[in-house]
């Protein structure tokens, strides 16, 4: 099925990137922490680190929560799913990922929202315009919705669940 090829592909494209994102943020969260305490202890404090590595903290925790879903690391219960018949299993597989979908778009639909409500302030430190950091929210969860697809139609399409995110 050429659909469910190409939303693989972009789902592993976007794994990739996030991985990579996530590296360069936790090393420049780490690189901006020790300059900080530099600073504090030798020269004057900055006033603007603290504030950066928040928000730096936030990205990588929304683009976080989708690679660990990609990858099937998210906390679940499989108590119930060792007892059901493989037909059953993959049908609560399913539904599960649905309701993750669903969440997903809501969770997309209202930090768009928010995003637009609380975009126009500026970080009280950096001066930047607070729609970057709320974009977060939906960007994050984009990314979670492709696995969430990905996943479903690995379900579909493929003899086995290897690689395809478990719950």
């Amino acid at each position: 099925m050429p659909l469910a090829r190409a939303i693989h592909k972009v789902s592993d494209v976007l794994d990739k990137v996030c991985g990579g994102g996530c590296v360069v943020i936790l090393a420049a969260m780490v690189l901006i922490t020790g300059l900080q305490i530099l600073c504090r202890v030798f020269f004057t404090a900055l006033t603007w680190s603290e504030e950066l590595c928040r928000y730096l903290l936030v990205w990588s925790t929304f683009l976080g929560a989708g690679i660990v879903y990609k990858h099937g690391g998210h906390i679940s219960v499989t108590l119930l799913h060792g007892f059901l018949p493989p037909m059953a299993g993959k049908t609560v597989k399913v539904l599960v990922h649905v309701i993750c979908g669903v969440f997903s778009a809501i969770a997309i639909f209202y930090g768009f929202q928010y995003m637009g409500m609380q975009g126009n302030q500026l970080s009280p430190a950096l001066r930047i315009p607070m729609k970057y950091m709320y974009m977060s929210i939906p960007v994050g969860f984009a990314i979670l919705e492709v696995h969430v697809v990905d996943a479903i139609f690995q379900l579909f399409t493929r003899k086995h669940s290897e690689g395809v995110a478990e719950l």
